[in-house]
């Protein structure tokens, strides 16, 4: 017993530090690296693309959120690809294992990002030929479960970023704890997702890595065949509006005096990420999704349409799973996600 105090001791304090260090490299300037924080895998996806806290052995959900990395036993393979927005691509793969020498459970991936190729301009709006960007961050993560409770996990994430001919290199890292009752049905989850900074900038100007605060409870009701999913995202600052977060500079020629910020109601439901899931038949899952953020500020507005909504079901087979997502963002774009799990 006073072994397992103590080994709890030491993850806290490890985290507490890890936490500590990595927040103070983060930087205020323009963002980088937002690619991280697009969900490659498709539950993920359809129920919003925020980390759930779902005590499944999915590694789709494990891949977002390391604490549920110890519900999965033996080896399994993830395999993801997003069809994004324009001719953006995005694929992420990823392979968890055992070690009976280390308690817990530990994954290894990749995810990158193909921006497609893009036209150049010069300073006098004259085309100066093409340009291509391309994305990598790769994943190094452990989890441990302490009791049939509490778990614990951390992914390491160094990126390497191309964009024009220009090359930066950063490191981020996801730590998050998750507690699951003990009646099995409802779970929660707190986690620290992309602290870090870029380690190498694209010029002489850092950025700032897409770092969040999140909270996410997922509850499966008793007599009905349905979970569901809450995420409060971006807990790390109050108000989510694009205008509070670019004020206009002194002398600037754009005006913000009669910017209309968020009612206290609106700007709380941007901090939320609603999901549900269906079970009507043993392998079929269906998914839907709600994320307000998204959808007030990318819908338009004489035809908001499905902004902010996204759809999709999975089929889970006895060796291996497939899944799909729609998400929508706003009528000229949306993203569709395919995963397929193989369990080893």
């Amino acid at each position: 017993m006073k072994w397992r105090l103590a080994t709890n001791g030491f993850a806290f304090r490890f985290c507490l530090s890890a936490m500590t260090a990595l927040l103070c490299l983060s930087a205020t300037a323009q963002p980088v690296y937002e690619f991280a924080s697009i969900p490659a895998s498709a539950r993920v996806a359809a129920l919003g693309g925020s980390p759930l806290a779902i005590t499944e052995p999915d590694l789709g959900i494990a891949a977002t959120n390391p604490s549920f990395l110890p519900y999965i036993e033996g080896s399994k393979v993830a395999v993801d690809y997003v069809n994004y927005i324009a001719d953006i691509s995005i694929g992420h793969a990823s392979y968890c294992f055992t070690n009976s020498r280390v308690p817990g459970t530990m994954a290894v991936g990749i995810q990158y990002l193909n921006g497609g190729r893009n036209t150049r301009y010069d300073v006098y709006g004259n085309e100066a030929g093409s340009f291509s960007t391309n994305e990598y961050a790769f994943h190094l993560s452990y989890g441990r479960r302490f009791d049939s409770c509490f778990a614990i996990g951390a992914t390491l994430k160094p990126v390497l970023s191309f964009v024009a001919g220009y090359s930066s290199v950063g490191l981020m890292a996801d730590i998050s704890a998750s507690y699951t009752f003990n009646d099995g049905r409802t779970a929660t989850s707190a986690m620290l997702r992309n602290a870090g900074s870029q380690l190498t900038a694209y010029n002489e100007h850092y950025g700032r890595v897409p770092f969040e605060v999140l909270i996410a409870v997922c509850h499966q009701l008793e007599h009905a065949p349905f979970r569901l999913s809450v995420v409060l995202q971006q807990l790390q600052k109050y108000r989510l509006n694009a205008d509070s977060d670019n004020p206009a500079e002194p002398g600037s020629e754009v005006e913000r005096d009669n910017i209309t910020l968020p009612s206290f109601a609106d700007n709380i439901l941007r901090h939320c990420i609603f999901g549900v899931e269906a079970f009507p038949g043993k392998p079929v899952n269906l998914r839907a999704g709600f994320n307000y953020q998204r959808r007030q500020e990318l819908k338009l507005k004489d035809a908001p349409g499905l902004a902010g909504i996204s759809l999709g079901f999975g089929l889970r087979l006895k060796r291996f799973s497939v899944e799909y997502a729609h998400a929508r963002y706003t009528l000229a774009g949306s993203s569709n996600h395919f995963s397929v799990v193989v369990n080893l």
